[in-house]
């Protein structure tokens, strides 16, 4: 049997090119970490719409990072003398997620609330769960450089726990409540993981719930 021809083309396209123009027809990041590494489906992108109480909630994102800006500041307040370069690397560790982490309310408020519509993910959706997926690998691998690994993968599991949790919502009103509940969870075990152990841990302690309680009434105000 003959190739098909490509429309316009007087000749067939050799099997190779048609595989290749294939794959990239096929949508990209259209399923979630989970959802491809799992093999599972999520039911809640036939659920899921605009709601304020989402929208809302994606500001949850902004208190690890104020934690995190705040270990950084206080670190650099308390030394009087250079830094080692592994306290030099988790201090710019410590940076670099409070940036993620600020860039999250962004990209979680574009897909989630703004630019969300249902049985649809939309091009900011997808940067979304590229955007989650490298902050909460990041988020993983810090932990577990000033912690055990036992007490990482049970942080780690409880956060799949909770975006499970979301992505298993049958109706419109139980996803909101749900990925609601999922944002101020993530937001709280980011914000456990930023304050526990931190690099000058016993240097800033007397500083630091100072510190970052100026941060987060800033943050509070500015959004």
């Amino acid at each position: 049997r003959r190739p098909p021809r490509c429309q316009g083309a007087p000749w067939p396209l050799p099997r190779s090119v048609r595989v290749r123009i294939h794959i990239r027809a096929v949508p990209l990041m259209t399923k979630n970490f989970l959802e491809a590494t799992l093999g599972i489906r999520f039911t809640s992108s036939h659920h899921w719409d605009s709601h304020p109480l989402v929208g809302l909630s994606a500001f949850c994102f902004g208190v690890p990072a104020c934690a995190f800006l705040a270990v950084v500041l206080c670190a650099f307040k308390v030394d009087d003398k250079p830094l080692s370069m592994w306290r030099v690397f988790m201090l710019a560790y410590y940076a670099f997620l409070a940036i993620a982490y600020f860039g999250a309310v962004l990209t979680c408020g574009l897909a989630d609330y703004v630019y969300i519509r249902r049985s649809h993910r939309s091009f900011f959706g997808k940067i979304d769960i590229i955007w989650a997926a490298v902050v909460f690998f990041a988020s993983n691998v810090n932990f577990a450089l000033r912690n055990s690994l036992l007490e990482t993968a049970a942080l780690s599991g409880a956060a799949m726990c909770f975006f499970m949790y979301s992505g298993s919502s049958g109706s419109f009103s139980t996803w909101v409540l749900r990925h609601s509940l999922w944002h101020l969870a993530a937001g709280g075990i980011a914000t456990y993981g930023a304050l526990r152990t931190p690099p000058e841990g016993g240097k800033i302690a007397p500083h630091l719930p100072e510190v970052f309680g100026a941060m987060l009434a800033t943050y509070v105000l500015a959004v």
